[in-house]
């Protein structure tokens, strides 16, 4: 093998490997913490060190190289970023497929980096309702939250809380309904053997006082009759309210069961597109530890966010909450923010993260992915603080994939 270590401060050296009858080969970065990366393309820019890998391009300080071992067969000519990108895409693994990465470019034209990461950023549309996720290879690999693809466990406890609440709301006004008809019935009843009992006393009713009380007890019952129809008509009217609302919440039950059996079994889901196209991605993995998915979008070379070299990230270092929560009329959309801390296994960050950016990228200043967003925490006294995974994580996770 050929150790080769050279600076090129003003040139960008994009090296191409060469198909052997079965095989391409690979070359070693050998890093100074013992680890050793194999890829097939690898360039210096700057004091950067980048590589291909996860179906994007990777970054490292040449500081924390130690050495490049090349593979035996002779590097291709150099090229330029641009370039090197062209013959990635056009290798046999991408041959037959469109060109997706192209057209969106081509419509969206983006002039900057957060641009360029909003091409690569998609709506995921499901049985219950619309997320957000990312292309993170250029074969249509997206990455998206769990919840997006499966619900969100800790909001259906909720709305199973708030069903059982409502639930127990009805059952209480049926037994208060149940318990005033009951009631009506027996005023009705008494009133009518009242009527009864005075019919038999006028009949007998001789004297000018006993026609006096007869007239005085007929206008009591008069009175009686009068409330108890104001009840029955206070109760019909409430039994319809009842009714309506019954008839809502069984629908809305129907309709949250029915949605939730279909996205448990939904493997197949419409994403759209920065330019409004749509197409269908396959769920590909779910996540059993994290609040991450896979899907895949076949038969197209896509636009794809390249991950942010790991341990780089900073405190107060600017990033992008990039999404399209198309329910929202917030499609594409990007807020920023600064990286405030880490919490446990999240990024932490002041960037607005709407509901339906779930599953978008948390992007840094060169448009790399830096985590998935996940989450939104809001307090009483505090402005609400946005969660993203770190993108290495989702990069282990779906490595058999990726």
């Amino acid at each position: 093998m050929i150790i080769i270590a050279m600076k090129l401060p003003f040139l960008i050296i994009l090296m191409f490997l060469s198909f052997s009858a079965t095989a391409l080969h690979s070359h070693e970065i050998h890093l100074s913490n013992g680890r050793v990366i194999t890829t097939v393309n690898v360039w210096k820019e700057g004091e950067i060190l980048k590589y291909e890998q996860y179906g994007g391009f990777i970054s490292v300080p040449l500081s924390e190289v130690e050495k490049i071992v090349y593979s035996n067969s002779p590097p291709r000519k150099s090229a330029t970023p641009e370039q090197g990108v062209s013959s990635a895409q056009n290798t046999p693994k991408s041959a037959g497929r469109k060109n997706l990465a192209a057209l969106l470019k081509g419509k969206l034209r983006p002039g900057n980096p957060v641009e360029e990461a909003s091409v690569s950023t998609l709506s995921v549309k499901t049985a219950v309702g619309f997320g957000s996720g990312f292309f993170i290879s250029n074969d249509g690999f997206i990455i998206t939250n769990r919840h997006v693809v499966r619900g969100d466990e800790k909001k259906n406890d909720e709305l199973d809380e708030e069903i059982a609440q409502s639930r127990k709301k009805l059952r209480e006004y049926e037994e208060d309904l149940n318990s005033g008809h009951q009631a009506i019935r027996k005023y009705r009843a008494n009133l009518k053997e009242d009527w009864v009992m005075l019919r038999d006393v006028e009949s007998k009713a001789y004297s000018a006082g006993d026609k006096r009380y007869v007239a005085s007890k007929r206008r009591e019952l008069n009175n009686l009759e009068a409330y108890i129809r104001k009840d029955e008509k206070r109760y019909k009217k409430a039994k319809k309210e009842y009714d309506r609302e019954k008839r809502k919440f069984d629908k809305k039950l129907r309709q949250l069961k029915g949605g939730r059996k279909k996205l448990a079994n939904q493997n197949s889901f419409e994403v759209i597109l920065a330019d409004d196209s749509r197409h269908y991605a396959s769920l590909m993995r779910v996540s059993s530890q994290h609040d991450l998915a896979l899907l895949k979008i076949s038969g197209f070379q896509t636009p794809f966010l390249i991950p942010a070299p790991r341990g780089q990230l900073k405190q107060g270092e600017n990033v992008f909450a990039v999404g399209s929560p198309i329910h929202l009329d917030l499609k594409n959309t990007v807020t920023s923010g600064v990286v405030s801390g880490l919490r446990g296994n999240y990024i932490q960050t002041n960037a607005q993260i709407y509901p339906g950016n779930s599953g978008g990228p948390l992007i840094n200043e060169k448009g790399e992915v830096i985590g998935i967003n996940t989450m939104k925490m809001v307090t009483h006294k505090f402005e609400g603080l946005g969660f993203a995974i770190p993108i290495e994580v989702a990069l282990s996770e779906f490595k058999d994939y990726l």
